[in-house]
């Protein structure tokens, strides 16, 4: 997997000019372009998320779509914890610096030490992590583990990018996996392939060519010897952000692990479709999300207000016009697109489509206040939202079954949002009333709209 690697005790020298990002501040310029590009690359990578998970389903049906979640649960929470928020340090120096050289090198080293630690723990754990129903699964969890290592790797580099403004390369390396993974899944369908093993080898196979892809980026632009910006300052910047981190795989995947535990991986299997199809239109936050914490990190505490305010308002207007005609063609499409072996998953995802509207509205609040260096603002956030989830899911769904764990998930996700809402607005010294959505906002939004399909139709 590594062409090349970080030998700290004979190849790498720390300088003096490595100890600090730089002597002053470099603000880029972000511009609608990296807006445009990133909502693009993310409604590409929306796309190809929802046509993946069509073809696990149908490949895999309600049982061996909830066996695939249950392999790969506990390696993606790990890798989510173990990582201890050293992308988003990386990302935040890269933002103030033009040494991108050095904050790559120190990105590559800190993801195999991450990782390796990451790895073992998960490793010695999952027979204590995966319920006695799912004990044959054991085997094939740990070699996902693997996994960890190769998004250690992905994510810092990409975290580079993000911070350094570069969104070209940023959009394309994060959207690499996609089609890569779906080229895999079609071939299994092509050649009768039916196995959970294939399609979790296949994902493997597919955030390996991530990491290979940016490895020969980099080779590009520089060599991997040379001086590293200061580990020891990154970790001591990551530390808080890897306290946020520990939360929010929990806060991400507690829904999944209790539907497990309690409900078997067929119902996991309908749970996980059904969330999948309620984010179809997830792109709306996440691309603005991405932009949002790099504007927020390259300005002074408490500046940019306005351009959080303005895009969480035409967020959640999207969210409101194009959830509502989700949630009215789920019963069609729902059944349509996964299979009728998944038409018991219609109601489910008509819930947690505002439950998706919450989560995506409260990552971008999380990013803007990331970006503005509180990044404990985040960890109380998905502390909260996680007690909820806990509380409601475990009693709800074993009275309500499916319906209660969704329940449950927009519970916790309101009260996430509702606590980033009260802290961002405290963190500017603004009302409420800046959120809330106005007529003009509408007036633009649709105005825009329909510039896009006369422009659409003309051509």
């Amino acid at each position: 997997m590594e062409t090349e690697t970080l030998d700290s005790s004979t190849n790498v020298r720390m300088t003096a000019e490595s100890v600090a990002v730089s002597a002053v501040p470099v603000r880029k310029h972000i511009g609608l372009r990296a807006y445009v590009g990133t909502f693009g690359t993310s409604v590409i990578v929306q796309g190809f998320t929802v046509l993946q998970g069509v073809i696990i389903a149908r490949l895999l049906g309600p049982l061996g779509r909830g066996q695939y979640a249950a392999v790969i649960l506990w390696p993606n929470v790990f890798a989510a914890i173990g990582i201890f928020g050293t992308n988003i340090a990386l990302a935040r120096a890269a933002a103030k610096t033009v040494r991108y050289d050095q904050i790559i090198r120190t990105a590559i080293f800190l993801a195999l030490i991450t990782a390796t630690l990451s790895s073992i723990a998960c490793y010695l754990l999952l027979p204590y992590l995966l319920p006695q129903a799912e004990q044959q699964l054991i085997d094939l969890s740990r070699l996902f583990v693997i996994f960890i290592i190769l998004n250690h790797l992905a994510l810092n580099l990409i975290a580079v990018d993000q911070g350094a403004g570069n969104f070209k390369r940023f959009n394309f390396t994060r959207a690499v996996l996609y089609p890569v993974y779906v080229a895999f899944l079609l071939t299994m369908w092509v050649k009768g392939i039916r196995e959970v093993k294939w399609a979790a080898i296949g994902l493997l196979a597919a955030n390996l060519a991530v990491v290979l892809v940016r490895l020969s980026l980099v080779l590009k632009d520089m060599n991997l010897w040379g001086p590293l910006y200061s580990p020891n300052r990154a970790i001591r910047e990551s530390i808080r952000f890897g306290l946020v981190g520990a939360a929010m795989p929990l806060y991400l995947q507690a829904d999944k692990a209790i539907l497990l535990w309690l409900l078997g991986a067929e119902n996991l299997g309908l749970y996980v479709v059904a969330l999948s199809a309620s984010a179809a239109i997830g792109s709306i936050t996440n691309s603005a999300a991405m932009v949002s914490f790099t504007a927020a990190a390259q300005v002074e505490r408490g500046e940019g207000f306005e351009k959080i305010a303005k895009t969480f308002r035409l967020s959640a207007a999207l969210w409101l016009f194009f959830g509502g005609i989700l949630a009215i063609a789920m019963q069609l499409l729902l059944p349509l697109v996964y299979g009728g072996e998944f038409a018991s998953a219609v109601n489910p995802a008509r819930l947690l489509i505002l439950g998706s509207a919450f989560a995506g509205l409260a990552n971008l609040l999380d990013q803007n206040m990331r970006g503005q260096g509180r990044a404990f603002v985040g960890l109380e956030g998905r502390i909260l939202g996680l007690i909820v989830i806990l509380t409601v899911g475990l009693a709800s769904t074993r009275w309500l079954g499916l319906n209660g764990m969704c329940m449950a998930y927009i519970f916790g996700q309101l009260t996430c949002l509702s606590f980033f809402l009260w802290r961002v607005l405290a963190h500017y010294g603004r009302g409420i009333e800046s959120f809330c959505v106005k007529r003009n906002d509408l007036e633009q939004l649709f105005a825009r709209l329909r510039r896009g399909l006369m422009l659409r139709n003309s051509s």
